[in-house]
This record gives C-alpha cells, structure tokens and sequence, in this order.
C-alpha cells in the first residue's frame, strides 16, 4: 500500500509540474505573438487599440496612420519613424522614408518638411 501511495504522489507532483510548465510555455508563446505583431507608425489602422500601446490612431490620413503625438526625439522608434512638427505645431510620429516606393498607397514621401523624408497623406 505504502509503494502505491508513494507512485501516486510522485505521479500528481509530475502531472501538476507539467501543467503549470505547459500554461507558462503556451503563455510565453501568445505574449511572444502579440508583441511581434505590433502595428509600426504609419500602418494601417482602424482605432488606437489597433495600432498598439501608446500609440494613436490618426484617422484624419488615408486608411487611418497608426502614430505616437504629441512627441519629440525621443519618443519615436529610431528605426522607424521621426518626429515631425508641421505647420499647425502639432507633432506625430511619421515612418520614415527615401521614396514614394516605401509608403503605401495615398501616401508620399516628403523631404523637405522634416530633417529627414517621411511618408505624408496625399493632399
């Protein structure tokens, strides 16, 4: 009775580790998946929520241009955007580029607003 009792405790301790380490692993895969879905500045959006936190959904551009406003140098992704402030002083994070090749369509690319080009809803 003694070895029985002994299997059985031994098989819950092995059956519970293995289930709270397959709940933490599947928990780890879906953050992993979530993060790297992110929206970047100047995709597509449809709401706030869509373009990820802390940033905004400018729904005034063309299929929506997920951004980060107001900012300044050091609230944009480096590698992908640039803080602009236009005419009206209002500032936005913009994706950067060095043609129209790399906006989307009903965007171009300005390079002479900022220090560097950004891609711009069409007027």
């Amino acid at each position: 009775m003694k070895k029985n009792h002994f299997f059985m405790k031994n098989f819950m301790e092995k059956r519970h580790f293995l289930l709270r380490f397959n709940y933490l692993a599947h928990t780890c895969f879906a953050l992993l998946l979530l993060a790297g879905c992110a929206n970047q500045v100047g995709d597509p959006c449809t709401t706030d929520a869509s373009c990820g936190q802390g940033r905004r959904c400018d729904l005034s551009s063309k299929d929506g241009y997920c951004t980060i406003t107001p900012c300044n140098e050091n609230t944009c992704p480096k590698s992908e955007s640039i803080c602009v402030v236009f005419e009206n002083e209002a500032s936005a994070c913009m994706s950067l580029c060095d043609s129209a090749d790399d906006c989307r369509d009903g965007y171009y690319c300005d390079t002479t607003t900022a220090s560097k080009g950004f891609c711009r809803n069409k007027p």
